[in-house]
């Protein structure tokens, strides 16, 4: 099978291969993707600012059909439509793996960076970490239930967000307009920043129900900017970019809560003595948790986040380096790759 690896550090280390397709033991799944979406991480462990445990196949924002079914796997069949957590390895007996939080055990491995991925046609997972796809919802829209969980983690799960608070989404990119969303369903009225490079990111956070809009990099919009300084009761930054950091400790009311949701993939300064001033609380997430999935299915099985309009571009998986370039040049939002289109036509 065609699948995408990244065999060690540097960016000359990563292109389509030929493996074969994996097998499965007594509790797994393996699952025909049907597309997995380019995140973040994917382009941090391109660059070398996330850990890896190489050889290994990228992707783990994917959505797929059950193809076959281990021995011990009874709440499963052939043919149904799955989304999985991606801690795909956990040594189950820890104090954070008893108390569900997966992510946090020590020897978590996840899909796509300390296991095989799905940036791949098959992929192999725990049975118990897969999760119907609801009927009223694409596979597509399927492939983004995972940073929806995510972002599920990080306004449900980590952060406080009460009806009617004024809330600022620095960075209108997939995870920023996923965040837009589930705060709104929260009952957060949310004015979205990001830079002139973002404008088109920030139409659509309009047309998602942003209620402002401001573009921080635009002279025209300074005053706008300052006036909204100490007006914020919860700031969620989720750029990953440190200036973002900065702005959003000025957005932010004494006594306001700042969310860290982006990955950095790097040290950043940040101004803890005027945190401590303003008596800012701090919080932030780590990827999603089993309980950030249930919640986050149901967001979109009733429809209270869309998803569809996030999705920009579907490629063939061998078209990687084009997607991978749209999600880094800031040319579209969410970027599916196929591992079952051929190549598109030149």
């Amino acid at each position: 099978m065609k699948a995408l690896i990244k065999k060690g550090l540097g960016v000359e280390n990563i292109g389509i291969e030929e493996i074969n397709p994996p097998s499965i033991k007594a509790n797994q799944l393996k699952v025909k993707v049907h597309a997995t979406g380019i995140c973040g991480t994917d382009v941090h462990i391109l660059e070398d600012e996330y850990p890896a445990d190489y050889p290994v196949v990228l992707g783990h924002e994917y959505s797929g059909y059950v193809d076959d079914i281990g021995s011990n796997v009874t709440n499963f069949k052939k043919g149904d439509r799955v989304v999985s957590h991606t801690a795909a390895v956990t040594c189950g007996v820890c104090y954070y793996c008893k108390h569900g939080l997966l992510m946090l055990c020590e020897e978590r491995k996840s899909i796509g960076s300390g296991v095989n991925g799905a940036f791949a046609e098959y992929v192999v997972i725990p049975a118990e970490l897969a999760y119907k796809v609801p009927e009223n919802i694409s596979m597509d829209e399927a492939a983004l239930s995972e940073p929806l969980a995510c972002i599920v983690r990080s306004v449900i799960e980590r952060a406080t967000v009460k009806a009617g608070d004024d809330v600022v989404v620095a960075g209108p990119g997939t995870i920023g307009l996923l965040t837009l969303q589930v705060v709104q369903a929260s009952g957060g009225n949310v004015v979205v920043v990001g830079t002139s490079q973002d404008k088109a990111r920030l139409k659509l956070a309009q047309e998602l129900g942003a209620k402002d809009i401001v573009i921080v990099d635009d002279e025209n919009e300074r005053e706008k900017l300052e006036s909204l300084m100490g007006t914020f009761d919860v700031a969620f930054e989720c750029s990953g970019a440190a200036p973002s950091a900065d702005n959003c400790l000025h957005l932010l009311k004494k006594t306001g809560l700042y969310v860290q949701v982006g990955l950095y993939g790097k040290k950043i300064e940040f101004d803890h003595d005027l945190a401590l001033m303003k008596e800012i609380n701090i919080t932030n997430s780590y990827a999603s948790e089993p309980t950030s999935w249930a919640r986050a299915l149901q967001l979109l099985e009733a429809g209270q986040v869309n998803v569809r309009p996030l999705i920009s571009n579907k490629l063939p998986l061998v078209e990687w380096k084009k997607g991978f370039d749209i999600v880094m040049n800031k040319e579209g939002f969410k970027v599916l790759l196929d591992p079952h289109l051929s190549r598109l036509p030149f």
